[in-house]
């Protein structure tokens, strides 16, 4: 017996959670029509299974905060996931200060393992900008050891 719509999505969400949009295409890969993947996502939405919004958070605290990538990339990939620029910059916006503060704190690691290795000087900073950290945020934390 086919699974109903609503039931492939719970069992889709319940492997990894999903932006809209990501299960929208799954939903259409498993040939459900136009309308039942739009009562499906309203449904989901409603019982709180899809958020966008939580997406990002969660998105954002786990490779920014915890992993140290780079604001930047990871706006980017949740672009691409599908969900909206003013969501992204909603998220952004609430969480900066801690975003910002974990940003300084992964640069200054990174500086720490670079001169273990002997590189120092200009070539830190281009290492750095290459990983996508922005100048400015370099600068604050190499600002800040001189003090």
């Amino acid at each position: 017996m086919a699974k109903s719509c609503y039931e492939y999505a719970i069992w889709v969400i319940g492997k990894y959670p999903k932006t809209e949009k990501e299960l929208r295409i799954k939903m259409y890969q498993q040939w459900y029509d136009s309308e039942t993947v739009t009562r499906t996502l309203e449904k989901l939405k409603q019982d709180n299974f899809v958020n966008d919004e939580l997406f990002a958070e969660s998105y954002i605290n786990s490779e920014v905060i915890r992993k140290g990538r780079p604001l930047l990339v990871i706006t980017q990939k949740l672009e691409m996931r599908g969900i909206d620029k003013s969501i992204i910059s909603k998220v952004v916006h609430d969480a900066w200060d801690e975003i910002d503060n974990w940003v300084l704190q992964w640069i200054e690691k990174e500086i720490k393992q670079y001169k273990k290795k002997w590189v120092d000087g200009f070539d830190i900073i281009q290492k750095l900008m290459r990983k996508w950290y922005r100048l400015g945020d370099i600068k604050r934390v190499i600002k800040g050891k001189e003090e």
